[in-house]
């Protein structure tokens, strides 16, 4: 277990340690402009045609990327940030205590509009392509004889706050005790293109065996997830690619790509020549390296090829990008995938019915 966990904070330290120096230049022909200085933390978030900016300095701002008109939001320093779909709406959480983040709703002028708090440490937050704020977070509570720890999945709809049950796991002392200060890096969550389903992991720590995590899959529309691996306790990172069906798991034990709904049982798929991955701070388009900017980069691809991207306390606009269409929300595509999961159509019905709907 110890030895584990030693890992777990060697690979942590290493990527913090690996910030590039001054950014290469990016796409060709297509040169980073600089927007504004940001914090360590490189947390920012964009609406979908990147004329709203939000990013942390210390404090919480709204920049214009065209006029270069800056505004302050908040003194206070959040967690998290998400624009809803219509891009009217920033969502951003703050932490107040231990185990309870306070969520705030501006408008695009910098008004609150709503506010709640939930009780828990914030693990992710996205909005659906529907436009259901959604907020994952976790609780630890130890005692001498064990400790539990729950995952929980909030539903904001103005003042109301409807919770799903994620996980709920008995914990050991010690190792109760261990994971504590690590959870926030042991717990990652990730939405899925159009914010219906999300990957997640559970902490099992049997009696009589070594910890470890059990990947699960779920439609938070459906109470049961499903289970796709198993792994050793370490550090994971997991993202979903654009079609909503394939995660990449980045480890120490390397890549894994997982089909969730594979034909002939087959799990991992080929990639497409114009599929954009951003990996371990690597942008790749397919199997071919784009940049590299270090591992504590990150990016958010915007509309007509353009993106943002954080890296050594700066925030840049960049462009050369194949054009893709943001996830939108449609009623019968968002039903096909509820259908799916709960086994009402086979995998193979609802490729038909999908492509029927696109028709």
């Amino acid at each position: 277990m110890k030895r584990l966990l030693f890992s777990t904070l060697i690979i942590l330290t290493f990527a913090a340690a690996c910030a590039t120096g001054t950014p290469p230049g990016s796409i060709p022909d297509h040169p980073l402009r600089p927007l504004a200085d940001i914090d360590d933390s490189g947390l920012f978030s964009a609406n979908q045609n990147g004329t709203k900016v939000t990013f942390t300095n210390d404090s919480l701002y709204l920049l214009d990327p065209d006029s270069g008109d800056k505004k302050k939001l908040s003194s206070a320093k959040p967690i998290a940030l998400a624009w809803s779909p219509d891009g009217l709406s920033l969502a951003a959480a703050f932490e107040r205590a231990d185990f309870e983040t306070e969520l705030l709703v501006y408008s695009t002028g910098g008004m609150v509009m709503n506010e709640a708090v939930i009780p828990v440490a914030l693990s992710q937050l996205y909005w659906s392509s529907r436009g259901d704020l959604l907020a994952v977070g976790f609780v630890l509570k130890v005692y001498s004889f064990g400790g539990n720890l729950r995952q929980l999945l909030y539903r904001i709809d103005d003042d109301t706050l409807v919770e799903t049950l994620l996980t709920d796991s008995t914990l050991r002392p010690p190792l109760a005790e261990q994971v504590k200060p690590l959870l926030h890096k042991l717990l990652p969550v990730s939405f899925s293109p159009q914010g219906d389903e999300l990957v997640f992991l559970r902490l099992h720590d049997p009696p009589e065996f070594s910890p470890y995590f059990q990947l699960l899959y779920q439609n938070w529309q459906f109470e049961k997830p499903r289970e796709l691996l198993k792994t050793p306790l370490q550090a994971m990172s997991l993202n979903w690619e654009p079609s909503g069906n394939i995660v990449n798991v980045l480890s120490e034990e390397g890549l894994q790509t997982l089909n969730l709904w594979p034909s002939e049982g087959k799990a991992v798929v080929p990639l497409t020549a114009e599929n954009y991955r951003f990996i371990d701070g690597r942008l790749y388009r397919g199997l071919e390296l784009l940049a590299d900017w270090g591992k504590k980069s990150q990016i958010q691809k915007l509309a007509d090829g353009k993106f943002l991207l954080s890296v050594n306390r700066a925030l840049y606009l960049g462009g050369g990008l194949k054009s893709h269409s943001a996830s939108t929300y449609n009623e019968a595509g968002w039903n096909l995938r509820r259908w799916r999961y709960e086994e009402l159509v086979t995998p193979s019905e609802y490729q038909k019915l999908l492509e029927e709907i696109d028709q």
